[in-house]
């Protein structure tokens, strides 16, 4: 069996990562990224698709992205996470805004999630830069003949030295290109219940990373986008850190990603 719609499915340490085909109930081709502590390659014929698993010495979760991209065996591919559990239809409806959308060389969709319980936009059409900050990595599916080389920043995601904002930075580098990025409100799956690997709270390290995160996408706003950051997130952080030293972190992050960068 061959689909025209790849599941790009990142894990690590994964004994058996055959088992979250079922799970996650993806119904089409999947390419596993397995980072562990060796190399090797396999395929396995699955009820709805075909499996084909990477294992992988690398680290990073944004390499692990780049490294399914670069081998995906399809043009149209989705981002997934192993706490991602798809509606049954998801693909169909996943090839349907394809195929609405020809020239889109990025699609996002609606994951519900504990913090996300409604679409960002209630209409289908084009993504802008203040809705794409709300955008997480799962909800992106991408034309790999349209976006050419545009790849995930290997310096943000867990594992990295940033530990967030790559699929924002991503979203942003894209419509700096003119690639279209078109969102679609429609569920395609939900968040399975599970500890998150890199948020441990919002603490000096969680804004250090954020400021980095909006110099990265954007120089020049990267001072607004910390503030408006700050002042529309305050009821989730107060009871952990002042809003000061929230914003001394960011603009520590900031200024050491210009810093790294000045020259590039």
């Amino acid at each position: 069996m061959r689909n025209n719609l790849q599941v790009l499915l990142s894990v690590m340490d994964k004994q058996d990562s055959l088992h979250y085909v079922d799970m996650l109930n993806i119904r089409t081709d999947v390419l596993i990224i397995n980072q562990c502590g060796y190399d090797n390659e396999y395929e396995h014929s699955g009820r709805y698709g075909n499996v084909y698993v990477r294992e992988s010495r690398k680290r990073g979760l944004s390499v692990s992205r780049n490294e399914a991209l670069d081998n995906a065996r399809t043009d149209r591919v989705i981002l997934c996470d192993n706490d991602v559990r798809y509606e049954d239809d998801a693909f169909e409806r996943i090839n349907a805004a394809f195929d609405r959308n020809p020239e889109a060389g990025i699609l996002v969709f609606f994951i519900e999630r504990p913090e996300r319980h409604s679409p960002v936009l209630k209409k289908e059409g084009p993504l802008d830069r203040l809705h794409s900050m709300k955008i997480f990595s799962p909800e992106i599916a991408v034309r790999r003949s349209i976006i050419g080389g545009l790849r995930f920043d290997t310096e943000f995601g867990s594992g990295a030295r940033y530990s967030m904002g790559e699929e924002n930075i991503f979203l942003f580098r894209a419509m700096e290109l003119g690639i279209k990025t078109v969102y679609v409100p429609e569920r395609i799956a939900h968040l399975l219940p599970q500890k998150s690997e890199w948020f441990t709270g919002y603490n000096r390290e969680f804004f250090f990373n954020r400021g980095a995160g909006y110099e990265a996408m954007d120089q020049r706003l990267s001072t607004l986008l910390s503030l408006q950051f700050l002042i529309r997130k305050r009821k989730l952080y107060k009871d952990e850190i002042s809003m000061k030293d929230a914003w001394e972190s960011m603009m520590r992050g900031r200024r050491e990603y210009r810093d790294e960068h000045k020259n590039g």
